[in-house]
């Protein structure tokens, strides 16, 4: 059995090998714990944003970077290729773990594969597949803006059932470059959890592609945010290959891309505050990609819905 643990620690071993070169921050907690910085208060990179993303993808995915053209500006999109999407996507890549932490307003949403250790907390996106790890290092990765307090490495650690010492995580806050390359990259990740949510057994899938557009950097939390939900809403595209029937996928390919919602069309953060900043009160089918195509292999049958949005891309990232 492939462990989205033990193929992620070969890339944080590179992480921990390069440190400088990647621009990143190896520290030791006082458990034991190593807790990588990748943009929190070190610099990061496009080499260190390449390496987080493949650890959030248990290992098993091939990223690069190719041009986006948004207004005459030439943009960086990150692509992912991934030949094992349960495992590398809805087993690792999603952001499903969710921790409270006393004292604190938000929760910590856990990535990585270190979710696919966690028996003791809900993660409802492995009720849609059958694959559990077994492995005795952990890591897991966190879209954060401070620290990380020693009771959630802790909590991580007793629920994926390693030795702290055993335990790696991954930092990055949403204005860092590191964080705008992951989140494009989830346009894979995006596209299955839709899938599923609207009936699609996900046990049917082959091969998944993706292709999203990095937002231009601000040293600002929540414009950052918004920015890079957009990538993904108005500049994603998923090409995913499935065994399947062509009436299954004509059923749900109409209904996974953003603009199935009725509050597509706008810059997310005007979405976000119309909603009182609360993510619970978007609607669960604007978190889609901007476009998709499923590709049937039984009958070679390709199924294609959405488009780019460059005008919304735009006023997102240029104002206009």
């Amino acid at each position: 059995m492939i462990s989205v643990n033990r193929e992620a620690m070969k890339t944080v071993r590179l992480i921990l090998d390069e440190p400088e070169r990647l621009g990143v921050e190896v520290t030791r907690l006082e458990n034991g714990a190593t807790v990588i910085d990748m943009g929190l208060e070190a610099v990061g990179g496009w080499a260190a944003a390449k390496l987080y993303t493949v650890v959030t993808l248990g290992g098993l995915g091939e990223v690069s970077y190719e041009s986006f053209e948004v207004a005459g500006r030439a943009l960086t999109a990150v692509r992912s290729m991934i030949d094992y999407p349960i495992e590398g996507c809805v087993a690792s890549q999603i952001a499903g773990w969710r921790l409270e932490s006393p004292g604190k307003e938000h929760a910590a949403i856990l990535a990585g594969p270190g979710r696919a250790l966690n028996k003791a907390s809900l993660d409802h996106y492995f009720d849609w597949i059958d694959y559990r790890d077994d492995h005795h290092e952990a890591v897991v990765a966190i879209q954060a803006s401070e620290p990380v307090p020693l009771s959630i490495v802790e909590t991580v650690a007793v629920s994926c059932k390693v030795q702290p010492r055993d335990l790696y995580i991954l930092i990055a806050p949403n204005h860092s470059l590191v964080c705008a390359v992951q989140v494009a990259a989830r346009i894979v990740e995006q596209t299955l959890h839709r899938l599923a949510e609207e009936g699609m057994d996900l046990r049917c899938l082959r091969h998944a592609h993706g292709l999203g557009v990095v937002p231009p950097l601000v040293d600002d939390d929540l414009v950052s945010m918004g920015r890079i939900n957009d990538s993904l809403l108005y500049g994603g595209i998923a090409n995913i290959v499935v065994e399947s029937t062509d009436e299954a996928c004509e059923a749900v390919v109409d209904k996974v891309v953003s603009s199935a919602c009725d509050a597509y069309g706008r810059p997310f953060i005007e979405i976000y505050e119309a909603a009182g900043r609360d993510f619970y009160e978007i609607p669960i089918d604007l978190h889609s990609p901007a476009e998709v195509h499923l590709n049937n292999v039984t009958t070679g049958r390709t199924f294609s819905a959405g488009s780019i949005n460059r005008d919304v891309l735009r006023a997102s990232f240029f104002g206009s």
